[in-house]
């Protein structure tokens, strides 16, 4: 298969998973994220959504391609005239750096006992 066939069917399923969880839920907020993945060198582009007042998030992978620029602006191009929906741009090589380790959370299972015997 060539590049450009390829690049058409990458971009088709891409928006067909992109309409797939865009369902358009009532009180919920999607947005989009561009994750540009130095570790596995390729792009990453995901959908979120969380609804009003929850604190949590969901995140569904639409589409992983390789690092390449030509290609990344195709996906992204076909995206943006595809949806108004806001994005955000992640980096690999700017990591956040975490908060403090969370060292009991017992509705998450989260129970570290250091033993000093």
């Amino acid at each position: 298969m060539d590049k450009e066939t390829e690049l058409r069917l990458g971009i088709k399923s891409m928006l067909s998973q992109y309409d797939y969880y865009f369902t358009r839920a009532p009180h919920t907020r999607y947005w989009l994220v561009v994750v540009d993945n130095h570790f596995e060198d390729c792009y990453f582009i995901f959908i979120y959504m969380q609804r009003f007042k929850a604190k949590l998030s969901k995140s569904y992978e639409i589409v992983c391609f390789a690092r390449d620029k030509g290609q990344y602006e195709h996906y992204l191009a076909s995206l943006k005239k595809h949806s108004n929906l806001s994005i955000e741009y992640r980096d690999t090589d700017h990591l956040i750096i975490p908060d403090v380790e969370v060292q009991q959370d017992l509705i998450h299972g989260h129970n570290f006992q250091t033993n000093t015997n």
